[in-house]
């Protein structure tokens, strides 16, 4: 068997599995790896115990409840609670490299030869949280008030965090009661996974809420189709969700979602002993073997993580692209990941996230060389080293422990004449800093990012995706890289587009160092032994729909 799958299946193991179990499984050929696939299956055979409540300890503040207007994975781990679009990922399993797209409250649809248009069969006895039945008008006019500028329910804010997945509809048509068209002015080859990912959800929502409270107050009191409902939200403090009674689907094994916000990563930990919460995710790196010796779950993924810097293209020093080589070699990314982040991470070297299909694990275009590094700056007549101002988040969705990876990369950056000074935010502060970009003097904005679709470089490295009119946060722009991502796009064949998303990888990171990837992150979750059915997929969000509470 592949090293690399056994070592995914490895860290995906339930309790009571011992590696050393698997293993000799595994050993056994083809029939032990097969069934060494189906242990979790196994896991999973014990019979759900209905009822009770599942508190989250949630490592920051989530953005406004409104699916199709914000982003950002620790929403998304709520309203995809809450809310449903017409297919979804299928995050059931672990064992797998990029989770399949399946039918939700779309039964099947087809996609014309010529990719512009793809009609839905939609589920029938589909209702909405406040009673409203799902059906084709419901669906349109969701899809309008993402994408059409003169319908009356147009949401300008969810146009611009779904702009990626609307920009080419033309149309939404009901053809009958349960039968939706959509039209495209293009072929979109990965439009169907795009509609999936965390930044702004084309999710459906009911019409008679938005019409009840307007666009701006829907995320106060919103209104989807999915297995829970909304209870409350606290600023600052915890969201509550509620079991759906009248779910169109199997019903929630909890009776009571919370999401409880604690930011600092000793204080999840102390949540989790006390019993205050059930799970909680990016525990601190030293952390981690204590737990796993206290018989808590620590459960690992392979998700589209990538911890990484943008570097400032308008920049007076960061223009010159040795310099931004320079970077590149300056900083001991695996040491890092070994020492600081305790194997929790693995080193990036890459702009195309894991779990997706154009990911290449051996791609390794850089290597650490402070030598060269400084070689490279005295070419840029930089030989005293300069200063410059790099941005990160205290917390957040996917930041693990921002502020000590910071300062190790400051660290390391000051030994080749590079002085950072650190300039920290808040969570949601800082996001708001992004659709501004990167200023002259600031040398870099730090993010995690990435997707399950190859899409994704798109939005971060596409010119006309600049900051209003993006999150292309360092202000890169090639043209060659522009026409790459137009051929991608549009191409339909998978191993084809595949090929032209790495080919755009190399120009952005061997040509150009626009960006400077840090690390892959593992994705833990660690849960009280109580909690069972849980399923960490290689995703950055999970169903909690599924588990239950011992």
């Amino acid at each position: 068997m592949d090293p690399e799958k056994i070592d995914l299946m490895l860290r995906m193991l339930p309790d009571g599995v011992s590696r050393r179990d698997f293993l000799r499984t595994a050993a056994a050929g083809a029939a032990g790896a097969a069934g060494a696939l189906a242990v979790p299956t196994r896991a999973r055979a014990q019979a759900p115990k209905k009822g009770g409540t599942l508190v989250y300890g949630m490592e920051g503040p989530s953005d406004i409840l409104d699916p199709q207007a914000t982003g950002c994975w620790l929403t998304y781990r709520v309203t995809f609670q809450m809310f449903e679009g017409l297919l979804a990922e299928d995050l059931t399993r672990a064992d797998v490299a990029i989770p399949p797209v399946v039918p939700k409250l779309a039964e099947s649809y087809t996609t014309a030869k010529d990719g512009l248009s793809r009609t839905f069969k939609l589920r029938k006895g589909v209702k909405f949280h406040d009673g409203t039945p799902f059906n084709a008008a419901a669906a349109v006019f969701s899809w309008e008030r993402m994408y059409k500028k003169d319908a009356p329910h147009f949401y300008p804010r969810a146009n611009s965090y779904t702009s990626y997945v609307v920009e080419y509809i033309t149309g939404a048509e009901a053809v009958d009661e349960y039968t939706l068209k959509l039209t495209f002015s293009k072929p979109y080859a990965e439009w169907e996974r795009m509609t999936l990912q965390s930044w702004g959800e084309p999710m459906m929502i009911s019409p008679t809420q938005v019409k009840k409270t307007g666009n701006e107050k829907f995320a106060d009191a919103p209104v989807g189709t999915g297995p829970f409902k909304f209870v409350e939200n606290v600023p600052g403090d915890r969201i509550v969700l509620e079991r759906f009674k009248e779910y169109w689907g199997p019903q929630a094994n909890v009776d009571k979602l919370v999401f409880r916000r604690l930011d600092d990563p000793a204080a999840r930990v102390a949540a989790l002993r006390t019993g205050e919460v059930d799970f909680i995710l990016a525990p601190p790196p030293d952390e981690v073997e204590a737990l796993r010796k206290d018989k808590f779950q620590v459960l690992q993924s392979n998700a589209p993580h990538i911890w990484y810097w943008h570097l400032n293209m308008k920049d007076e020093k960061f223009k010159d692209v040795r310099v931004r080589k320079a970077v590149q070699m300056a900083v001991d990314k695996e040491k890092m990941c070994k020492e600081l982040l305790r194997g929790t991470a693995k080193p990036a070297w890459s702009m195309i996230s894991p779990a997706t299909a154009a990911y290449d694990a051996a791609y390794k275009p850089y290597s650490y060389n402070p030598d060269k590094a400084k070689a490279l700056l005295k070419e840029a007549g930089l030989a005293g080293g300069f200063e410059t101002t790099f941005w990160t988040s205290t917390s957040g969705s996917g930041q693990m422990i921002p502020v000590p990876m910071a300062e190790w990369i400051q660290r390391d950056l000051a030994k080749v004449g590079i002085k950072v000074k650190l300039e920290t935010f808040d969570w949601i502060t800082y996001l708001s800093k992004m659709f501004q970009g990167l200023r002259p003097g600031h040398g870099a904005y730090q993010l995690s990012w990435g997707m399950t679709s190859n899409f994704w470089i798109d939005i971060v490295a596409r010119s006309t995706r600049q900051p209003d009119k993006g999150v292309n946060v360092g202000w890169y722009a090639n043209p060659k890289v522009d026409r790459l991502l137009d051929s991608a796009r549009a191409e339909l064949d998978d191993k084809k587009r595949a090929a032209l998303y790495k080919q755009i990888d190399r120009i952005i990171m061997e040509e150009d160092a626009a960006f400077f990837p840090i690390c892959n992150d593992l994705n833990l979750v660690v849960l009280s032994p109580k909690v069972k059915g849980f399923v960490n997929p290689p995703e950055e969000w999970f169903q909690l729909w599924t588990p239950w509470v011992a």
